[in-house]
């Protein structure tokens, strides 16, 4: 199947929310693969376009988790 540019929106949103109506949801590559139906380029290409939009983040061990930006205190 070829990915237009209404798919890959589409899919970009959907791996999106995921990532955010479950907060604690943590993937590895492969995991998301198959959540989501996807071939191994495809997935981590979007993975690294939800990174780049600080949606998520990759753990030291390479899984996927939502990004949570650590908040500077007031001095």
């Amino acid at each position: 199947m070829t990915l237009t540019p209404r798919h890959i929106s589409a899919f970009v949103l959907r791996m999106q929310g995921a990532f955010l109506d479950a907060p604690t949801l943590k993937l590895t590559l492969t995991e998301a693969e198959g959540r989501f139906g996807v071939d191994g380029a495809t997935c981590e290409a979007v993975l690294g376009v939800l990174i780049d939009a600080n949606v998520l983040a990759r753990t030291r061990d390479g899984a996927y988790t939502r990004f949570f930006p650590r908040l500077a205190h007031a001095a």
